[in-house]
């Protein structure tokens, strides 16, 4: 009997405000919300924008980090953050320091949602002009328009096969300097490089390149274009030696013998100790030494225990 009145009382108020709509406008007025309540977010506050550690200076100077890819922190950050950082990205704990020089080297003072770089390099000396190498303050020629190759003999920059050809390209796009000589000296004596084009296909024992027997000849030439010694065998013994393998060694990092037969020289040493290493100190040298893959005192490996036997036969190796 309660609920009759209301529905009817609803009724007429509705009914009202569609006559009095109608009357002044003859248009229906749309049903809008006359309540006071709002709608709330449950999302939390937003997280705080990262930072770069270093701002960037336009253009980059030399010297600064031109850093081309950014890894972040977020808000719980320690000592192992560093690690977390290099291991994510997969570079050196090296490389991560010099290209962040502002974090201690215990990680202590990272920082929270800050973006560290982690791809990059030290900007070099551009050769905005042209002029290149040790003359001209080292400046490369690395994305110039002039050419990307550092000509030894000119010092400018170019992109001709003479300007990148080795023995000749300084630095740049090519191997440089650092591989192939450019001033003509070369071997153990000068970081091991190498000789090619005008400084000529081999490097003597003395750290020259050059062309000829004098540089190439067997027991003269330690790396290059080098004529090998004719094979020879040691008389009464089955010990099998190509040339002098201490001066033509084949090792590529220092270990001799093994499945690889590697030769010692004279960068790793002249020795092939028992473990398998070159070297040339009395206990490389002496007992043990394998003298089928270098210079011994003596011939102590399992293959034979008798000194290598001196001689001027062109068939029997000397002992040097």
């Amino acid at each position: 009997m309660l609920i009759f009145p209301l529905t009817f009382t609803l009724f007429l108020s509705l009914s009202a405000a569609t006559t009095t709509t109608t009357t002044t406008t003859g248009i229906c007025s749309p049903v809008t919300w006359q309540g006071t309540g709002s709608a709330t977010s449950k999302t939390g506050p937003p997280r705080p924008q990262h930072t770069r550690s270093v701002v960037r200076t336009s253009p980059i100077k030399p010297g600064e980090i031109n850093c081309r890819y950014w890894g972040g922190t977020y808000d719980e950050v320690d000592k192992s953050t560093c690690t977390k950082l290099i291991r994510k990205y997969q570079i050196t704990t090296e490389k991560f320091f010099i290209l962040n020089p502002e974090i201690e080297p215990d990680c202590g003072n990272v920082r929270p949602y800050t973006e560290y770089c982690v791809a990059g390099f030290i900007e070099p000396v551009r050769a905005v002009d042209g002029f290149c190498g040790p003359p001209h303050n080292n400046a490369t020629c690395l994305g110039m328009d002039q050419g990307q190759c550092c000509n030894s003999e000119t010092w400018t920059c170019g992109n001709t096969e003479e300007d990148c050809a080795p023995g000749t390209c300084y630095e740049g796009v090519c191997f440089g300097d650092k591989v192939y000589s450019t001033d003509g000296k070369c071997g153990y004596k000068h970081g091991n490089k190498l000789c090619a084009g005008k400084q000529g296909d081999c490097c003597s024992l003395d750290g020259e390149c050059g062309t000829g027997p004098s540089f190439c000849g067997g027991g003269v030439c330690q790396s290059g274009n080098c004529t090998r010694l004719p094979d020879s065998h040691l008389l009464g013994h089955s010990l099998f030696m190509s040339g002098i393998p201490w001066l033509t060694g084949n090792t590529t990092d220092g270990a001799c013998g093994g499945e690889n037969k590697y030769t010692c020289n004279v960068v790793y040493g002249n020795c092939c100790n028992k473990d398998g290493q070159c070297g040339s100190l009395p206990s490389d040298c002496g007992e043990g030494c394998q003298a089928e893959f270098g210079k011994c005192d003596s011939v102590t490996s399992s293959s034979s225990t008798t000194s290598l036997p001196k001689s001027t036969s062109g068939n029997i190796v000397e002992e040097i």
